[in-house]
């Protein structure tokens, strides 16, 4: 029996780690046929675009999921440790909050035109609909690679130790999105992709931040649009530095009220779950 628990586990893994690799070379191949005219930026071959790649959450969590699955799958330890509970609930964390906000309408960001780019040519399947594209590589990231990690943590990852040091565990949610916030906001600086030469943009494909907040970070304008309408954003009327600070502190109180919330409810979910499963052995004993 434990042999086919196991079996099962390890299957699960690989079906978590196919859905991360998959979409992350077929939406980099994606965003490579969709903007031909961005070659000089768009070299799959160079670290720096991959850099660029993974300050989007989704890739984000794929970067720290793969090697979290490659671990538990060399992994023969039965009992687990307080950092380990931590990391797989870090882990849910990450990918629940990928496929909830692309659920709840982030996919209206990256839903292809209809009127341009509707087919691609990729290797071996030749001249594909770019639609098929898109919803292939979002389902496995934003849908399938969610849940089966939810699902993993409901069935085979523990919290007791977690429960154990609450207040720390609290305080140490706000670990993940605090790395991936000073890294997607300092990587332009330190290796910038090169600017398109003879375009008059602000920003140059591919973007310096992937999301309109990191710009608001920095006292800048996101778009062209928004250079266009300031008037309508209230928070370009104020000095640069107030802008910097308001943001900021925004987006560090949102980031751990989220994680930390859902932090709780995932401990509180897999507390019920132990609960419910004593409660059910305690009839059988009882009944026998």
């Amino acid at each position: 029996m434990s042999s086919k628990k196991s079996s099962w586990k390890n299957y699960l893994l690989w079906t978590i780690l196919f859905s991360h690799v998959i979409p992350i070379f077929v939406s980099a191949h994606y965003d490579k046929a969709l903007h031909p005219q961005h070659k000089a930026v768009m070299k799959l071959t160079e670290p720096k675009y991959w850099l660029w790649f993974f300050t989007w959450w989704s890739a984000w969590a794929s970067l720290l999921t793969i090697p979290w699955i490659i671990y538990k799958l060399f992994n023969f330890k039965k009992k687990t440790s307080h950092s380990g509970q931590l990391i797989d609930l870090i882990i849910t964390a990450t990918n629940l909050v990928s496929g909830v906000v692309f659920c709840l309408g982030g996919f209206f960001f990256t839903l292809p035109s209809s009127d341009k780019h509707l087919t691609i040519v990729y290797p071996l399947l030749g001249e594909v609909k770019t639609i098929y594209i898109w919803l292939f590589y979002n389902f496995l990231w934003h849908i399938l690679a969610p849940s089966l990690v939810f699902y993993y943590f409901w069935k085979y990852s523990q919290v007791d130790k977690l429960r154990e040091k609450k207040k720390t565990m609290l305080i140490i949610s706000l670990l993940n999105p605090t790395i991936y916030f000073f890294y997607v906001l300092f990587r332009p600086l330190v290796s910038n992709l090169p600017k398109i030469k003879g375009r008059q943009e602000i920003y140059a494909y591919p973007r310096n931040y992937p999301y309109p907040f990191f710009f608001w970070c920095r006292g800048e304008f996101a778009s062209s649009h928004e250079v266009n309408q300031a008037g309508k954003f209230f928070w370009h009327f104020w000095p640069k530095w107030l802008q910097i600070l308001f943001w900021t502190s925004t987006i560090f109180f949102a980031g751990y009220l989220s994680f930390s919330l859902l932090f709780s409810l995932l401990i509180k979910i897999k507390t019920c779950q132990g609960e419910n499963f004593c409660k059910e052995n305690t009839k059988l004993k009882y009944l026998k």
